[in-house]
């Protein structure tokens, strides 16, 4: 970055500042002009400046963009915005995996993953999940004369 002032996206027609959306697809489109187009298949807009789109009065800048991946994207934020982004994401639906989403399910005793029950047929004691395809109705010890079925 060469010190030059943000500029954030505006409408082209009332001045006002786009929303996150609008203005990081005005970004891109500012960027293949200046540039040209992405270098490589997954390119994604790399906003290289210290502004914090996610903050109440942040916005996307679109004088500091290069190419870049998704990964490199991230990294460039502070961890304070990714940590903030994480959280968010997870409160509105979004993609949470990996170390993250293990976490938040074992941390729950009611899980699918953690409730066992026992097979009435056979005694058997396992994860609900499992059992359900093998035991209960489908249990080899069941006899159908005794439930009727």
């Amino acid at each position: 970055m060469n010190g030059s002032p943000c500029v954030p996206a505006v409408h082209w027609k009332t001045g006002e500042i786009l929303n996150a959306d609008s203005a990081r697809r005005k970004a891109r489109k500012i960027l293949i002009q200046r540039e040209g187009p992405p270098p490589f298949e997954k390119a994604v807009c790399r906003h290289l400046c210290e502004n914090d789109s996610t903050a109440p009065n942040g916005f996307v800048c679109t004088a500091h963009t290069t190419w870049g991946t998704q990964s490199e994207n991230e990294m460039d934020k502070s961890p304070e915005t990714r940590a903030r982004s994480a959280s968010a994401a997870g409160k509105i639906g979004g993609r949470i995996g990996g170390k993250i989403a293990a976490a938040i399910n074992n941390a729950r005793p009611d899980h699918t993953s953690k409730v066992e029950v026992t097979c009435p047929y056979c005694g058997k004691r396992g994860q609900k999940m499992a059992m359900g395809r093998w035991h209960f109705n489908n249990c080899q010890y069941r006899n159908p004369e005794e439930t009727g079925v």
